[in-house]
Order: structure tokens, then sequence, then C-alpha cells
């Protein structure tokens, strides 16, 4: 592995929403570019996200470091409110740069709660930390997790990222701290680990390891990530290239595959106790607007239901623009509701009768 350092001119990502329904990051913010695990499922392939333009090759042969992120995050984070933010990369150039660190010193300083992604117990090397941001702000970790098995299939995605037992016995440790975590399963791969004794046995070993959540997800091909996977299935599984192909031929082909798999995740997780989704982090925001921020997770939450679930995508768009302009608002529902009842909620934008009266029992159910 060759590591390249260089002084970035930027660090921090500034979304318009939060990630509603899924990581609930408003921010985001990462030290190196490329990754020395080199996952085949990766969408970071795509060359909208390279930093090696005509070298894909490079993705896991070379890792840039933005020597000067913290001291970047430093200076950006004071020009921008306080909210979630992707951090971290505990590949091993942590191990060497120690960036990763400085920078979770930095979101400590400022009030910034965190949300980390993460393959690695590397991190456990600075749950110290982790522990001190989530008393004060907050902190979520999730572990990026496809199978509980570490067997050559396995090895074929994931050449080189920890084994899946050590992931899951660092989640355990995280969640012993008292933090919340749980599993990203994302990419569920397609007639390869979308069976139901594999969906069962990843949602188990999370729960034994004391995670809270199964976020599901499906497998994304963008750009340059599609000839390159199917150059592996072609490569290890050749049969299984024309199911692929067909499969994503079409939105409609592969919504219809995705409804039954996150339905099946989604019972499992009700089997077992977990929550399908990660809740989202509130109690950094004024008390004035925990209400809001609750009304629009819940908003968020439904949008990101009837996606999944296929249903009119005007009734999602419904949902989640309602959820954005809920959270762009600096005064408190209760006191909107008190002061102009159902009228002074529908002159929210977005806000018709029917979501004013869905935010009423949320307001009712919190004054009882």
């Amino acid at each position: 592995m060759e590591y390249q350092t260089y002084s970035a001119k930027k660090i921090l990502n500034v979304h318009k929403h939060p990630d509603g329904g899924w990581f609930w990051v408003k921010y985001s913010a990462y030290p190196y570019l490329g990754c020395y695990f080199g996952c085949e499922y990766c969408y970071e392939r795509d060359e909208k996200y390279l930093p090696y333009k005509g070298h894909p090759e490079q993705f896991n042969r070379l890792v840039k470091v933005k020597e000067n992120a913290p001291a970047l995050l430093e200076k950006e984070l004071k020009k921008v409110a306080p909210d979630l933010i992707a951090v971290g990369d505990w590949q091993p150039a942590e191990k060497k740069y120690r960036l990763s660190r400085k920078m979770l010193e930095i979101c400590y300083q400022h009030k910034f709660p965190v949300f980390i992604l993460e393959k690695s117990p590397l991190i456990l090397e600075d749950l110290d930390l982790l522990k001190k941001i989530n008393k004060k702000t907050g902190a979520v970790t999730g572990f990026s997790i496809i199978t509980t098995k570490d067997d050559q299939t396995r090895r074929i995605f994931e050449p080189k990222a920890p084994a899946t037992k050590a992931r899951f016995l660092a989640m355990k440790k995280i969640a012993q701290a008292g933090i919340l975590t749980g599993t990203s399963f994302m990419p569920i791969l397609p007639f390869i680990y979308d069976d139901e004794d594999n969906l069962e046995a990843v949602v188990k070993a999370t729960k034994l390891a004391g995670g809270s959540y199964v976020l599901a997800g499906g497998l994304t091909l963008w750009g340059g990530v599609q000839p390159h996977f199917f150059g592996v299935l072609k490569k290890n599984f050749p049969d299984l290239l024309p199911k692929y192909q067909k499969l994503f031929a079409s939105e409609k082909e592969f919504g219809n595959y995705w409804l039954k798999i996150s339905g099946q995740v989604r019972k499992l997780c009700q089997k077992h106790g977990l929550s399908y989704y990660i809740p989202r982090p509130v109690k950094h925001y004024p008390a004035k607007l925990l209400l809001n921020k609750e009304v629009a997770a819940k908003f968020y939450q439904r949008a990101r239901d009837i996606q999944e679930s296929g249903e009119n995508r005007y009734k999602e768009w419904a949902y989640r623009k309602a959820a954005w302009a809920i959270d762009d608002l600096n005064e408190s529902l209760a006191d909107i509701y008190k002061k102009g009842w159902l009228v002074g909620l529908q002159k929210i934008e977005g806000i018709g009768n029917r979501l004013a009266h869905e935010i009423e029992k949320e307001i009712r159910k919190l004054a009882s």
C-alpha cells in the first residue's frame, strides 16, 4: 500500500438536508481518499468519488492523505451550526497518521455529534474519546457487515477487510460503553447473501453483540462500479452474471426485488427486538426544537418507508418536503400550534390539512 500526503483545500461537505431515515448526517468530512480494504462492491469506485481519474485500479493501492484535515475541519466547523457529522476512517492509514482521532477531538471541542460507519476494530483505540462525545452531544456508530461467515466467498468481495467476528466484537465493546451502535447491512448482495439464513444470521449476531439496529441497503452499481463488479462476478460467479444483468436492467426490476428483501429484514428485526432504522440523535438540538426534530424524523422515516414499499411517489415526497420544512423552522411547532392551531401549522411550507392533523396528534401526545 502506498500513501501520498497532500494539503486539501476543503474538508467539510455540507448537505442541504439531513440524510433523513438513513444516517441522519448533515455534514461529512473524511481524511483519506482511497481504501486499503478494497471491497469490490464499494460505490466509491465510481469515478465521481475516485481521486485517481483514469486509474481506477489505484483505488485500493494508493491512499491519499489530507494532512491538513484537522486544521481545515476546525476552520470550517466554526462557520456552520452544530449538527450530526459523519467523520473518520479507521483503515490502516489511521494507525500511521491518526487524523481521524484529531478530527474527533475537534468535533468534541466544537460540540458536534458524530456518526461513524466502520469496518475496522481499530476504532476501539478511540473509544475513550467517543464516550466523551457521546456524553456531551451524542455519538452513533455502525459496522458495515454483509455476512457473518468469514469464508472464501466473503473474502472475494472484501479481500482485505477485517473479519466479521472482529467487527461484532468491536460493536459489543462500543455498545457496552453506552454508545448507540448496530449493523449497516449494506449492500445485501443479490443471490449471494440475500437468502433467509444469512439475513437472519446478521440480525441475530447484531443482537448478540448489543447492537440496537440493522439498517439494510441494496447494491448500487453507479457509473464505473457496474463494469468492475460485473467483472468480479464473471470471474468468480459466471452463472450469476445474467441474473444481475436482468435485475439491474431497470429501476422497476430492482425495486420489486428490494421490496421483498427489505421486508424480510424488517420482519427479522421485529422478531429479534431490533430497530430496522437508526433512531435520530436529537439531544444536541436546543430544547425548544426537540419536538420539531422528532416530528421531522417521523416524516423522514415515513418517506423512506413509502419509497421502499413502492407506494405513491407523490406521497413520499410530500412527507420528505414536510420534514425539510419542519427541520428548517426556528420556532417550535408547539408554539405555532398554540398561536394559530391547525391554520398556523398549515402556513408552514409543504404542510397541508392531513399533515397538519398528524402534527397536532404528536403535539397532543407530548402534552399528555
